[in-house]
């Protein structure tokens, strides 16, 4: 032992040294420091406790449930490639962000909690350089609110020509929806949609999906709903077109009468189960009662529609019923006798220089006609010499009647030897 300390001690030290310094070059260069970066998933905590507890609820679940952080890490490579390997990291190294610590509960305010990161104790001596760095986890919570919307049922494409689905309805008919405030005060309809191409008879669809959307059409999603599918029962009906028919019931005020009744519109499209449609060609109106009427009058009566059957594209069931009134006048008119036409193969002359007739009409019509306008004629044909009183006809204009006594006139027949002289004196005439 003596001769290992006493003989070439320097080189023996200087080797020593050396043998050290090259260990500590050979473990540097093997495992050296460095920096490494590691994406970890965020777990969140209490999310169910403080949902539960306060009846919020993560309106932004969908963009944090999956969220991650890179973080860098310094330390032997060693060390942190036995982290990488088979993803161990995960299970060492965690990111955790507590909604405990939330504070605002309004669609438009943010909770910005802090993500925490934590080491096991095996790697606590690793350096984590972000140490003095905050990272945040953007959680937006909501009061929770529920709300129950009839279902629509929309149908896609064009049944049979003549044929229409009679008001698809879903069963359930009702849905309850349960989610943020704000995305339920958005709510405007659930609907379900069928494409009807073709369809000529009654049909059960089933497992329809219900969907929400707001007042522009658009879909709403991330809501929960009580129900996931329903069934609609498709009720096929025919089209068919049907005058309409009045029933008016009323007096008119003396000296007026009615010139026209106008429905408006005067044809319907109804549907309704085929073989009811097929039987009917017309629908009644609803009773029109009036008394003393005396002016132009427009009436707003129901269309009375058999059972089972409705107006298509829900058309308003009252209609307009227009009743045209106008005031009727009599009026005395004075026709000349020389005007008038006589059937009659004899020489005649006039006794009476005019005949008197009443005519009966609308005001205004009377007040156009002038004498010269009302044509008469006296038929004496099979009548033989002498005088005679006899009816005058008149051919009057339309919409224009004949009242008061009979217009007569009284004519004088001349036989063919009186002729002569009564031509000489020029009293005589021939039709």
């Amino acid at each position: 032992m003596s001769d290992f300390f006493g003989k070439n001690l320097e080189w023996k030290i200087f080797s020593l040294v050396l043998a050290i310094g090259l260990w500590l070059v050979v473990i540097n260069i093997k495992n050296p420091e460095e920096t490494m970066s590691f994406t970890l998933p965020v777990t969140i905590e209490n999310m169910e406790t403080v949902t539960s507890r306060y009846d919020l609820i993560v309106s932004n679940l969908e963009d944090i449930q999956n969220k991650t952080v890179k973080i860098n890490l310094r330390g032997n490579r060693l060390t942190l490639e036995s982290l990488k390997n088979n993803k161990k990291y995960l299970n060492e190294i965690k990111a955790v962000a507590d909604l405990e610590l939330f504070r605002y509960a309004k669609a438009d305010e943010i909770n910005k909690i802090p993500i925490v990161i934590s080491f096991s104790d095996e790697y606590r001596g690793l350096v984590f350089e972000e140490r003095n760095q905050i990272r945040y986890l953007e959680v937006i919570l909501e009061k929770k609110k529920s709300i129950t919307k009839a279902i629509q049922v929309d149908t896609v494409g064009q049944t049979e020509d003549g044929y229409v689905i009679l008001e698809p309805k879903a069963t359930p008919g009702e849905i309850v929806l349960t989610g943020a405030e704000s995305l339920i005060d958005q709510v405007n309809s659930v609907r379900v949609s069928i494409n009807v191409e073709d369809i000529v008879k009654n049909k059960k669809i089933s497992n329809l999906e219900p969907k929400v959307y707001d007042d522009q059409g658009k879909e709403i999603l991330g809501l929960e709903k009580s129900i996931d599918s329903v069934s609609v029962n498709l009720s096929v009906g025919k089209k068919k077109k049907v005058v309409l028919q009045h029933d008016i019931q009323g007096t008119y005020a003396p000296g007026h009468i009615t010139t026209g009744i106008k429905i408006e519109p005067e044809e319907v499209v109804i549907v309704g189960a085929e073989d009811v449609v097929n039987k009917l060609n017309q629908l009644r109106l609803s009773t029109i009662i009036f008394d003393n009427l005396d002016a132009t009058t427009t009436f707003n009566p129901e269309i009375i529609l058999p059972p089972g059957v409705s107006l298509w594209n829900g058309e308003d069931t009252k209609v307009a019923v227009t009743i045209e009134v106008k005031n009727q006048i009599v009026k005395e008119f004075k026709i000349p006798t020389s005007s008038l036409t006589v059937k009659t193969d004899l020489q005649f002359r006039y006794i009476s220089r005019e005949v008197t007739v009443y005519l009966q009409g609308i005001e205004e019509d009377i007040n156009r006609i002038t004498e010269n306008m009302i044509a008469g004629t006296i038929d004496v044909s099979d009548y033989g010499v002498g005088k005679h009183t006899v009816t005058v006809d008149f051919n009057l204009p339309k919409n224009i009647k004949q009242v008061g006594e009979t217009p007569r006139v009284e004519i004088e027949l001349i036989a063919p030897e009186e002729q002569q002289d009564d031509l000489e004196d020029g009293s005589a005439g021939t039709e």
